[in-house]
């Protein structure tokens, strides 16, 4: 062996020490299954999605995905899971709206959405609609708007419970429309549309993914919050034509993993991410589910939720909700 070969041989190999143990298993990632956090039980939205990224994600990364349902505390006990994970890619987690709303909602908790997470990516949105008992006579939401002002006690509307992004919806309503809307908080969205039928409530806020169950004129739906006219309800305007552009409400799911994940394990999932949302297989699982790609990559995503958290500061105080323990 000549002496530059020989020197070209040993600086390679100090290179490759001084990329540390770290990287070096970054360069290899993923050599083990990864587990996903899903913070909602199983067969929810958030479960169901959570798995099928992990089917065609994993396929990508040629390593399969462990799902983990960790349940309950406003989102905490799969946050406390994921914080108390090693900041190696193996543990990742579904994070969703909760993420920079519940700091603004509840003393209790106890995250910063900018420095207690590593953003992955930014997946897919869905958004909010609004409809009424087919008793109520509204058929536009400005009408909705003009009744509520005038019914003895207001609009009385149900969601899935106080703080979430269907009881958001509404109050964010009210306060841009100056309507008169009396929340009725119920365990979950479902029960909320029984009543809503029944004619317990006026009005329900529900997904997207909800919405089959105003099938047969059982529930008129007035208007969508997202930035189009969805597939789902092609005929159904969105708040923004209906005169209220500040009426949004996105419900985002993103990738986020513990602080400090290195960078080359973030840049290869979304390397393979952004393969993975381009596939029509994917995008039609997600339409069925009342979802749409939004895919925004690590800094994007950073980006957004520092965005998201600044106007949930600014509007949750401003709709008068009380903040709780």
């Amino acid at each position: 062996m000549s002496r530059r070969r020989g020197l070209g041989c040993l600086f390679a190999a100090l290179a490759l020490l001084a990329l540390g143990p770290a990287q070096a298993e970054a360069q290899d990632y993923p050599t083990r299954p990864i587990r996903l956090l899903i913070h909602t039980p199983a067969g929810s939205l958030v479960d169901v999605l959570g798995r099928i990224i992990a089917q065609d994600l994993g396929e990508r990364l040629g390593q399969g995905f462990v799902v983990d349902n960790r349940t309950g505390a406003a989102t905490q006990i799969a946050v406390d899971t994921l914080l108390r994970s090693l900041a190696d890619g193996y543990t990742l987690m579904i994070s969703s709206p909760e993420a920079t709303m519940q700091p603004f909602l509840k003393r209790s908790y106890r995250y910063d959405p900018i420095k207690d997470f590593t953003p992955v990516a930014l997946v897919v949105t869905s958004w909010t609609v609004f409809a009424v008992n087919p008793k109520v006579p509204a058929n536009t939401l400005q009408e909705l708007i003009a009744y509520s002002k005038r019914k003895p006690g207001g609009v009385r509307y149900g969601s899935g419970g106080i703080g979430s992004v269907l009881h958001i919806a509404v109050e964010m309503l009210k306060l841009k429309s100056g309507g008169e809307f009396v929340h009725v908080p119920y365990r979950g969205g479902a029960q909320a549309a029984t009543d809503a039928i029944a004619g317990q409530i006026d009005m329900v806020s529900m997904g997207l993914a909800s919405t089959r169950v105003a099938a047969n004129g059982q529930l008129r739906i007035l208007a969508q919050t997202g930035p189009s006219r969805h597939p789902m309800l092609p005929e159904v305007p969105t708040t923004a034509e209906a005169g209220l552009p500040d009426v949004r409400m996105d419900t985002w799911f993103g990738l986020v993993g513990p602080p400090g994940m290195p960078g080359e394990i973030v840049t290869r999932i979304n390397r393979e991410l952004d393969v993975v949302v381009k596939q029509p297989v994917f995008q039609d699982k997600l339409a069925k589910l009342g979802l749409a790609v939004d895919y925004r990559p690590a800094a994007q995503f950073s980006s957004f939720m520092v965005d998201d958290t600044k106007k949930w500061r600014e509007l949750i105080p401003a709709m008068g909700i009380p903040v709780v323990d």
